[in-house]
C-alpha cells in the first residue's frame, strides 16, 4: 500500500476532510468476478492514544498498546515495524501476539533512512549505503542479508517486484544508477538506468512487465527539468529499454501524475502555486504508453489521477473536479464520456490479485462505484467520514464515521451496506494488514 504522496499533490475539500491513502493500481483486463475471494484482514487504530486492532469483518476490538506512537506502520510476520516519527532513524519492532512486549530497537545502531515489508521479510536500507534482507522473526536486523553496500542513501527508494528488489546504488562509487538483484542476494548485481526512482512509486508493475520512471538528473532539487524517462523491462527482469529517452518528460509533470492500465499520466506545463501545490489548471493532461513509449493527450486541462475502466478506458478527474472515462485504441483517444459527477478529488481502483474489483470516485457529496459496462455511478452508503484507508487484496473500504461520533466502519464497495466495526471514538487508521 502507498501511503505518502508528499511526493506529488495534496488537494483540501472545503466541506469534506477525506484524508485517503491509496492503494496501488494495477492492469487488468478482467472483470471483477474474476478476482479471487479478498483475504482476511484486521485493523489496526489509534482511539484515545491507544493502539488497537479489530477484524475487518467485525467483532471485538483489542486493545494492544496504550500510549502508541509510531509513524509508517507496516506488517511482517507476527510483528509490526515503525518509525517513532517522520524524523526518526530508528527502526522500532512490535509484537502482535503478546501484549506484554514492549517495542524493540530492531536497527540497533543502524540509522534506518527507509524500510519496507514483503511477506515475512524486512528491507532496510541505513546511511551507508547498506541494504539489508532479513526475515521478520530475526533477532535484529543485521541477522539478515546484505544485499549490496553500494545502494544511494541520498536517494532512498527502493521496490520489491517478484523476487527481484530494484533501488539506486552509487556505481563506481560516484554516479546514481537505478540497478537491481535477486532478494536472496544471489546473483549479480543489474545496472538498469543512469538516474534515481524519486520515489517506489515510480516502479509499477503490471502482468507481465515491470515500468520505471528514472529521474536522469536527480541532483537537481531546485528546478523543474525535463529529465524523467520511463523505462520498461520484463517483470522477472532482464534487458531495461528507454521509452523516451529523446523527450524526456519534466518533473513536475510527472510528480503531478498517476499509474493505470498500463499509461502514465503527466502534466505538461503544469506549476506549482503560490501556495506550494501543483496548480492543475495550468496544465495540460498527457499519458504515456508503457507498451509503445508513445504519448498521447488526454484532455485538454490538468489531470490529478487516472484508475482502471475495463482494459481500454481510463476514468480521471480533471483541473475543475469534473470526471470522465476515456476509452483508448491505437494510441489514440477515441471517445471521452463525461461522468455526472463534479467536485471530485480522487480517482481510485481498488484491486485484488491484481484485478481491479471496484473504480470508486470521492466527491465532496460522497464516494461513487462506477459501473464498468454502463459508466454510470451509484452513491456508496456512508456519507460523512473524516478519514478512510483501504488496502488491496482487502474488501470494502474503512472510514471514519462524522456522523456516529468518529467510530470506525466498514463500507462495502457495491455500495449497499456500511458496518460498525467500534464502539470507541478512533482518532486515526493506522493500518490494514492481511492474515
Amino acid at each position: 500500500m502507498t501511503t505518502r504522496w508528499n511526493w506529488t499533490k495534496k488537494l483540501t475539500f472545503s466541506t469534506l476532510a477525506a484524508v485517503l491513502i491509496a492503494a496501488g493500481t494495477a492492469f487488468s483486463g478482467a472483470p471483477a468476478a474474476e478476482a479471487a475471494a479478498a483475504q482476511k484482514a484486521e485493523v489496526y487504530y489509534v482511539s484515545d492514544g491507544d493502539l488497537y486492532r479489530v477484524n475487518t469483518e467485525g467483532g471485538a476490538s483489542e486493545r494492544l498498546r496504550q500510549n502508541f506512537d509510531g509513524t509508517e506502520l507496516k506488517p511482517a510476520g507476527g510483528y509490526m515495524y515503525y518509525m517513532y516519527d517522520d524524523n526518526s532513524t530508528t527502526l522500532l519492532r512490535l509484537s502482535l501476539s503478546d501484549s506484554g512486549a514492549k517495542a524493540a530497537d530492531f536497527g540497533k545502531s543502524k540509522r534506518i533512512v527507509h524500510f519496507d515489508t514483503k511477506g515475512s521479510t524486512v528491507y532496510a536500507l541505513d546511511d551507508s549505503g547498506v541494504l539489508y534482507a532479513t526475515s521478520a522473526d530475526a533477532a535484529q536486523l543485521t541477522d539478515g542479508i546484505k544485499l549490496t553496500n553500494m545502494a544511494d542513501p541520498d536517494f532512498p527508494a527502493f521496490k520489491v517486484v517478484g523476487d527481484r528488489i530494484y533501488f539506486n546504488a552509487l556505481k563506481d562509487g560516484r554516479a546514481t544508477w537505478v540497478a537491481s538483484r535477486k532478494v536472496d542476494g544471489s546473483g549479480s548485481l543489474q545496472w538498469i538506468a543512469k538516474g534515481s526512482l524519486d520515489d517506489a512509486y515510480f516502479a509499477h508493475a503490471d502482468r507481465n512487465r515491470l515500468y520505471l520512471m528514472v529521474n536522469t538528473n536527480p541532483q537537481e532539487r531546485q528546478y523543474s527539468t525535463s529529465s524523467m524517462v520511463m523505462y520498461s523491462l520484463p517483470k522477472a527482469g532482464g534487458a531495461a529499454k528507454a521509452l523516451n529517452a529523446k523527450a524526456p518528460i519534466d518533473v513536475n509533470a510527472v510528480n503531478s501524475g498517476s499509474w493505470a492500465n498500463g499509461y502514465f499520466v503527466f502534466n505538461k506545463g503544469i506549476r506549482l502555486g503560490a501556495d506550494g501545490e501543483f496548480d492543475y489548471s495550468k496544465g495540460v493532461g498527457y499519458v504515456i504508453d508503457g507498451a509503445t513509449g508513445k504519448t498521447i493527450k488526454l484532455h485538454t486541462t490538468g489531470v490529478h489521477e487516472i484508475a482502471n475502466v475495463g482494459s481500454s478506458s481510463l476514468a480521471f478527474n480533471d483541473a475543475g473536479g469534473r470526471s470522465y472515462v476515456a476509452t483508448l485504441v491505437n494510441g489514440k483517444v477515441t471517445k471521452t464520456k463525461k461522468l455526472s459527477l463534479g467536485n471530485v478529488g480522487y480517482v481510485r481502483n481498488l484491486t485484488n490479485q491484481g484485478v481491479v474489483r471496484s473504480t470508486v470516485l470521492f466527491a465532496e457529496s460522497g464516494a461513487y462505484v462506477l459501473d464498468p459496462a454502463k459508466l454510470t455511478l451509484k452513491k456508496m452508503v456512508g456519507l460523512e467520514w473524516d478519514m478512510c484507508q483501504y488496502e488491496d487484496d482487502v474488501a470494502g473500504i474503512f472510514y471514519l464515521n462524522a456522523a456516529d461520533g468518529g467510530r470506525l466502519y466498514r463500507m462495502n464497495e457495491d455500495g449497499t451496506k456500511s458496518v460498525k466495526l467500534t464502539d470507541e471514538k478512533v482518532s486515526n487508521i493506522v493500518l490494514i494488514a492481511k492474515k
